[in-house]
């Protein structure tokens, strides 16, 4: 029996450090080789192309840093020159105002009758014109009102032996 438990000793220990089993070996070549492709394309080309687009990426960002700079630098120049602009129409304001109100502040006086005299009279003109206007119009809607007054009248004709004929007209004997 000692025999026995050293074989049995000796099995479990195979066991327990490798495991074997029957498989074709060809599939297995297929996948290391494939693993192997797959370790150079992407560890050659990818890095490559990794790092370029990682250069461009960058001086993309120093441009655009660049022109926040260039930008930045005008808006400053733009905004020193803002105060003394706002002075300038702060003033222009105030001169504005200061002629309002010596404008507002000047009496002209109650208009005198001599001054009113042309107006006046060309006023007194113009409504005597007005009349003669007045007139002319009423007149001529009498008119218009007589002659629409005669059209509306049905018109009555003669009996037929009362109108004479011009003897050119006048039937022949037969």
């Amino acid at each position: 029996m000692p025999m026995q438990d050293q074989s049995n000793k000796i099995k479990d220990r195979v066991q327990d450090e490798h495991e074997y089993e029957l498989i074709p070996v060809s599939p297995l070549r297929k996948l290391e080789k494939r693993m192997e492709e797959i370790e150079t394309k992407s560890s050659g080309l990818d890095s490559k192309e990794f790092y370029r687009e990682l250069v461009e990426i960058i001086r993309m960002n120093q441009q655009i840093v660049d022109e926040l700079a260039k930008a930045n630098d005008s808006l400053r120049i733009e905004l020193s020159r803002l105060p003394s602009r706002l002075e300038d129409m702060i003033g222009k304001l105030d001169e504005l105002i200061s002629f309002i109100k010596a404008s507002g502040g000047e009496d002209y006086g109650a208009p005198s009758v001599d001054n009113m005299k042309p107006l006046i009279d060309k006023m007194a003109e113009i409504v005597d014109s007005n009349k003669k206007i007045v007139d002319s119009n009423q007149a001529v809607m009498s008119s218009i009102e007589e002659m629409e007054k005669k059209m509306r009248r049905p018109m009555q004709l003669p009996p037929p032996g009362t109108i004479r004929r011009p003897p050119m007209f006048q039937p022949k004997p037969v």
